[in-house]
């Protein structure tokens, strides 16, 4: 009897172990929709949107647009654990990674990104209506 148990939760166990590596990468991606204002500059905002778009803006005003995906690696950067926002303008000139340290963990309202090239973190507040661009 005890060894159809452990054939049953072995089994079981490792469902679980794929469902919430899956969960742990699919919510990122569902979190970071929306517009997110810089703490360090109020006026810098960031508004990620579900087509896979983001755009910044100062002071209110629309700045330009980037293409965004989220994923365990970026340019030469990479990591088991570790998921990385990768920003890149439409014309394909410039590129950036950020690592994603946070996003709305526990409702918080708060996005990290982490500068991979300088080594700094930067932190967003969530705005909850977007009448706030």
């Amino acid at each position: 009897m005890k060894s159809y148990r452990s054939l049953i939760i072995i089994p079981l166990f490792i469902i679980l172990l794929i469902l919430m590596g899956i969960t742990a990468f699919v919510m990122p991606k569902k979190e970071i929709i929306g517009t997110w204002v810089s703490e360090q500059n109020p006026d810098y905002k960031l508004e990620f949107m579900q087509n896979g778009v983001c755009r910044d803006f100062y002071a209110n005003k629309p700045h330009k647009n980037y293409v965004y995906t989220i994923s365990t690696q970026c340019n030469e950067n990479s990591a088991y654990r570790s998921l990385f926002v990768k920003i890149e303008d439409e014309e394909g000139f410039f590129s950036k990674c950020y690592e994603l340290k946070g996003v709305n963990e526990q409702n918080n309202g708060i996005l990290v990104l982490g500068d991979t090239e300088k080594d700094e973190e930067y932190r967003y507040s969530k705005i909850l209506d977007n009448s706030g661009l």
